[in-house]
């Protein structure tokens, strides 16, 4: 069966979608071949270089012919059109040219070389014996090139390549070619060679010469798995119009499995897109699988309107963490379905939400549902003269929830209402206070039982007020003349800051049904204190920017949190926050928390980001170590990139690391070689996370002008 390829301009799907390197993996192709329309009348003129004139003849009243000396050259030009050669031959009536030695014709971008040339400057088309042609970055060679129409060129015994030079990195070897503009390039017997050596021979190869997307077989993507076998992945994308296209997916494997999907891509509007894919699968033993995804967006519904649909649903979720080895969905604690209808007019949102989502929680299950919430907020809306500010958030509709047996399950009305109120205040010029108060009262159309195992129809209304005070000053600053970098000064502030927070016991909270963080509020009383120093920076420009901060803090317990052990101390573990933001090129954050009544430091975490996009390093890692806990957990995640060989050999590597555990997590590393005319990445991941480790690789070739050519795929172990 003959192997027919087709490269669109649309990006294919891939088993390594989730990848952080997966883009690089995918170009769009540029076959894009330019020329211009015939145009109406035209003086044909004709010129000899050297100034000698050459040998001119008249054959007839309107036919000539120019012979240049040795050393110079023949120039004939017409509308758009430049032909230089040794002997030129034309014909003013019928506009028939013919050319010979040296021939160089240049039409906008395009340009044509050979030993002899016959051209029709009416059509602008013509036959170039043994000749060359560079057509917007892609170049042709053949001992036969033809321009047969508008937007045709035919190939005969040629290559087709886009690297300079006599001797091409790569190029297409092909007996016979016809190459569309705003249609394909059809091209016979065609053999893909790679630094001289052939790697692929195909009967017909098909490809779009285009500027938009165009319908076809993409190219057919192939690998292996040691628990599927060999792998065939075809697909086919279909345009449905200017706004809408999709595409249909097949892969076939060794040992029995067989998966069909299909991606559709709509926006029918400025304002308005969707995308929705549907994959299913059966396996060996007949059992069928599926999932589906996507999301609707309309932003043009009405005015300050929007409107949101996302969906992610399986039919079994861990048949799928195998089958796909993705990364994000070995390591997701939720799916389900969300929508929303959003509406603001002045400070006012109102929002209809409608959702079901499942948490995971390993082998069991919780379903909660929206169906549906109505929402409103005021934003923080100023009051005689910005002196008070007011602000509310308010909630009613039908909640659903479905939990294992022995806990409280099922439907109920819920209505909800939180106003506040605050205040700016400045008693001194040194100090800054700002006051609040608020109110929150709940309505539950259903309340836990007794037992705690179920729910009762009977109505159960909870309410709490909040109320808050913060303090900042007085500051302390100090200016220095100095420079540093892009600074010409440097501030230092020193400044004491004081949260404190009261919240009112909500009632009896074994009665209140658990959905949302609405229903886990907790009595508290306590306050926050903590000294922050700033360092900001003063550029040329004048623009002021902070640097670095650190910030100290402490809180303090009036009234110990519900639920807290006996040991626990009115006076909580010491935090401390640096930062780092000296620019682009470099970002740090560092927290740690010293627990001081058992004198250990139970937590620290450091990230921080160093370079460019071309050369970077980033890192992060987490060390927790809660008091009586025997085993701390300690991670480290990091990833960089840099050029081995500049412009040459590159190296991206990221990884998570389980320190406590002394084992790698996550392993991901790509190396890419980039040459003038194209680039070869080779991709390893080992993943460690879940039931059933993988490893990983995938190797593409992507061509310069032409976009990615070969995507290959495969695991080292199942």
């Amino acid at each position: 069966m003959a192997l027919l390829l087709l490269a669109s301009s649309a990006a294919g799907q891939s088993s390594f979608e989730s990848d952080p390197f997966a883009s690089r993996f995918r170009e769009r192709p540029n076959l894009d071949i330019k020329f211009r329309a015939p145009e109406a009348g035209g003086v044909i003129t004709v010129s000899v270089s050297d100034g000698k004139g050459g040998r001119q003849s008249l054959l007839s009243e309107n036919v000539y012919e120019v012979q240049a000396p040795k050393g110079g050259v023949v120039t004939l030009e017409y509308q758009d059109i430049k032909l230089t050669a040794d002997y030129v031959r034309a014909d003013r009536r019928t506009k028939i040219v013919v050319a010979e030695g040296d021939v160089v014709l240049e039409q906008g971008p395009s340009r044509l070389k050979g030993l002899r040339l016959e051209l029709d400057l009416t059509d602008k088309t013509g036959v170039v014996t043994d000749g060359s042609a560079e057509l917007a970055g892609i170049f042709v060679r053949g001992a036969t090139l033809a321009k047969t129409g508008t937007r045709t060129f035919e190939i005969r015994d040629g290559a087709l390549t886009a690297c300079d030079g006599e001797r091409p990195a790569w190029e297409f070897k092909l007996k016979d070619g016809v190459v569309t503009l705003d249609d394909y390039a059809r091209l016979k017997k065609v053999v893909f060679e790679l630094g001289g050596v052939p790697l692929l021979y195909t009967p017909y190869l098909l490809w779009p010469a285009l500027r938009d997307r165009a319908s076809g077989f993409m190219i057919p993507a192939v690998g292996y798995s040691s628990g599927r076998g060999g792998w065939l992945g075809l697909s086919y994308f279909q345009v449905l119009g200017r706004s809408a296209d999709a595409t249909v997916t097949t892969d076939l494997y060794t040992k029995k499995f067989f998966g069909l999907g299909t991606e559709l891509r709509l926006r029918p509007s400025e304002g308005t897109t969707f995308s929705g894919t549907y994959y299913t699968v059966i396996d060996p033993n007949e059992r069928w699988q599926w999932k589906t995804s996507g999301s609707l967006v309309a932003d043009d519904l009405a005015p300050r309107t929007r409107a949101v649909v996302n969906w992610l649903q399986f039919s079994d979720l861990a048949f799928f963490q195998s089958y796909d080895r993705d990364f994000s969905l070995t390591s997701t604690r939720t799916v389900g379905q969300r929508a929303f209808v959003t509406h603001s007019e002045g400070p006012v949102a109102l929002n209809l939400r409608l959702e079901r989502e499942t948490a995971l929680y390993g082998a069991t299950e919780v379903v909660l549902e929206r169906k549906p919430v109505l929402e409103a907020r005021l934003r923080p809306t100023g009051l005689f003269g910005n002196a008070v500010f007011v602000e509310a958030q308010t909630s009613g509709g039908f909640l659903r929830s479905i939990r294992p047996a022995g806990q409280p399950s099922g439907s109920y009305g819920r209505f909800d209402v939180f106003p506040k109120v605050s205040a700016p205040l400045s008693p001194l010029p040194w100090l800054s206070l700002n006051a609040e108060a608020g109110y929150r009262l709940t309505g539950y159309g259903a309340s836990v039982a007794a037992d705690g195992r179920s729910l009762s129809d009977d109505s159960y209304t909870r309410d709490t007020a909040v109320a808050g005070l913060e303090l900042t000053g007085p500051s302390f600053a100090r200016v220095f003349d100095v420079k540093w970098g892009k600074f010409t000064k440097l501030k230092h502030i020193l400044e004491p800051r004081v949260d404190y927070q009261y919240q009112t016991d909500p009632g009896d909270l074994s009665r209140t049904p658990v959905f949302d963080e609405v229903d886990t509020i907790l009595p508290s009383h306590a306050v926050r204190y903590s000294l922050v120093q700033r360092l900001l920076g003063k550029e040329k420009s004048g623009v002021s920017r902070e640097i670095a901060s650190l910030e100290v803090a402490r809180l303090h317990y009036f009234e110990l949190p519900v639920g807290s052990p006996p040991t626990t101390a009115t006076d909580s573990p010491l935090d401390a926050i640096l930062r780092v933001n000296a620019g682009p090129s470099l970002n740090f954050d560092a927290r740690t928390t010293w627990d001081l009544q058992a004198g250990l430091v139970t937590s620290t975490s450091v990230s921080a980001n160093v370079g460019s996009a071309s050369r970077f390093l980033r890192f992060s890692y987490y060390d927790s170590r809660p008091v009586g806990y025997v085993t701390p957990s300690t991670q480290l995640r990091f990833g960089g990139g840099s050029a081995i060989l500049p412009k040459q050999l590159r190296l991206d590597v990221e990884a998570n690391y389980d320190i406590g555990q002394g084992r790698m997590l996550e392993w991901r590393s790509l190396l890419t070689w980039e040459a003038s005319c194209f680039k070869i990445l080779g991709e390893y991941r080992d993943l460690r996370i879940g039931a059933i480790p993988t490893k990983d690789f995938r190797i593409g070739l992507s061509l310069k002008n032409i976009g990615s050519f070969v995507d290959f795929t495969g695991r080292v172990s199942n």
